[in-house]
């Protein structure tokens, strides 16, 4: 066990991390006392990431009346928040990559994880969120596995006898890992997100997407995602190593107060959002 600890350890080390940019503009974008300008200033210094800004606020996902010329005007426009969660989805989509190394691919690995993006923005705005925190969802979703991405990359036999034991005995993908690793997707998730500075939600999704926290001001993060990424499975979009589903527990129902009828029609659009959000992974 020590010996696992150690190796992971060393191989968040050697995952391609955030910028500090990134770093920097998440902290901007989450003082209330920022302006728009300070987050342009910010965002500003990365011509690149710029650009790939103001064509993700002009691209179908978000379906603005009118064509966005400027940075600035694209948060005044969408607000910190969101455009703080685009420069973050679009960062970490372009640094974190799976190696082929093993039977899961990287293609149904990241439709997988957009559906479970897209779903949980979905099922947020569903349940009434306020709209300048609904990209909070998207990113929580769209992380909420970074725990495999290191198991695959770094432990590329554990990750094919965990799928290959997941297959045969469709048991829960967090059972067979911690049979042949000791240690699940969820608990290096939170020890990623904690190298990489995630506040308390993003930890939520990448922790507790598999045993959802049902009190706590970051509890819905983890039961919304959670949610997402039983509904994502159900309807086949991608694949991230799961053969079996769990069931949405009734607690988690209870609390958020939904049931499988409204979910499905809160995600009956969801192809048509993914096509528009693969924009992010480009």
């Amino acid at each position: 066990m020590e010996q696992v600890i150690k190796k992971v350890k060393e191989s968040i080390e050697k995952m391609p991390t955030l910028s500090p940019l990134t770093h920097k503009i998440i902290q901007i974008a989450n003082d209330k006392t920022s302006s728009a300008q300070d987050l342009t200033d910010v965002i500003q210094l990365d011509p690149v990431l710029t650009a790939k800004v103001i064509k993700m606020v002009n691209s179908a996902y978000f379906g603005l009346p009118q064509k966005v010329k400027s940075l600035k005007q694209a948060i005044v426009m969408l607000g910190l928040n969101t455009v703080k969660n685009v420069a973050l989805s679009s960062s970490f989509a372009g640094n974190v990559k799976i190696k082929e190394k093993t039977n899961l691919s990287s293609e149904d690995f990241w439709q997988h994880s957009l559906g479970v993006a897209v779903a949980s923005k979905l099922l947020a705005k569903e349940l009434g969120v306020d709209s300048q925190y609904l990209e909070e969802y998207f990113i929580a979703g769209l992380i909420h596995d970074i725990g495999k991405v290191l198991i695959n990359n770094f432990f590329s036999d554990e990750m094919n006898k965990i799928l290959e034991l997941s297959s045969q005995k469709k048991a829960s993908i967090t059972d067979v890992e911690k049979h042949v690793l000791k240690l699940t997707h969820e608990e290096i998730g939170i020890a990623i997100g904690k190298k990489w500075n995630f506040e308390a939600p993003l930890l939520f999704a990448v922790g507790k997407h598999h045993n959802p926290a049902l009190t706590g001001s970051s509890a819905i993060f983890s039961m919304i995602v959670s949610v997402a990424d039983t509904f994502v499975k159900i309807l086949q979009v991608g694949f991230s190593g799961n053969y079996k589903v769990d069931p949405v527990s009734e607690d988690v129902w209870n609390t958020l107060q939904l049931d499988e009828e409204r979910v499905f029609s809160a995600l009956s659009p969801i192809n048509e959002e993914i096509n528009k959000a693969k924009l992010f992974l480009k």
